[in-house]
């Protein structure tokens, strides 16, 4: 069943994601030299897997009037998770991440997978207020069911942070260091997340 839900999620996100790239936001199909998106795909949590979202990022590039924002989402205890309840309960962990993340964005959004841990979301005209609730709705989601695997609760723990891009900012490089930055700061703190309300410019 949630092979056919992610399925038909990747084929709407991915009409999502022609037409933004149609309006020029993103300057070149990832997808032109490859004759399906299966390498585009992470196979653990169906999500776009580390090569997509680079690419997605070199490409990127601030329009007039628009801005984008990133929230870089990580699950601290996770090698904890693995070494207390082993690979597989670990691997229900970040496939339930990231169905929770898939589902509670907007669809002309992007979630990846950028490492073991943790997640990245790409947000498409928005601004810092509005990247800082988005932000603070997924936190509320995470809390609001445990990850259960086996009858058993997981605990699990959350850091993320975020930045939005400005008038002045020519590289997706600086606005994905700055996420980076922010999520340190609240990393540590259970279920907490932290971001700044400056936008780079």
């Amino acid at each position: 069943m949630r092979d056919k839900v992610y399925s038909e999620k990747h084929r709407k996100i991915y009409r999502l994601v022609n037409q933004v790239l149609k309006n020029s936001l993103i300057t070149k199909l990832i997808h032109k030299n490859q004759k399906d998106n299966s390498l585009e795909i992470d196979t653990l949590t169906g999500v776009y897997n580390q090569f997509a979202i680079n690419q997605f990022l070199k490409e990127l590039h601030p329009q007039e009037g628009k801005q984008y924002g990133i929230i870089l989402f990580n699950i601290d205890n996770l090698n904890k998770i693995k070494e207390q309840y082993q690979s597989e309960a670990m691997n229900e962990v970040l496939s339930n991440v990231a169905e929770r993340l898939t589902h509670n964005i907007r669809e002309t959004d992007l979630v990846g997978r950028l490492s073991c841990s943790e997640f990245i979301l790409i947000l498409h005209d928005i601004n810092q207020e509005q990247v800082t609730q988005i932000a603070e709705r997924l936190l509320k989601v995470m809390k609001s069911n445990p990850i259960k695997f086996k009858s058993k609760t997981i605990p699990v723990q959350f850091s993320y942070g975020t930045s939005v891009s400005g008038q002045n900012t020519t590289k997706s490089e600086e606005v994905l260091e700055q996420a980076d930055q922010n999520r340190f700061i609240g990393k540590g703190q259970p279920h907490s997340f932290y971001s700044e309300s400056q936008i780079l410019s």
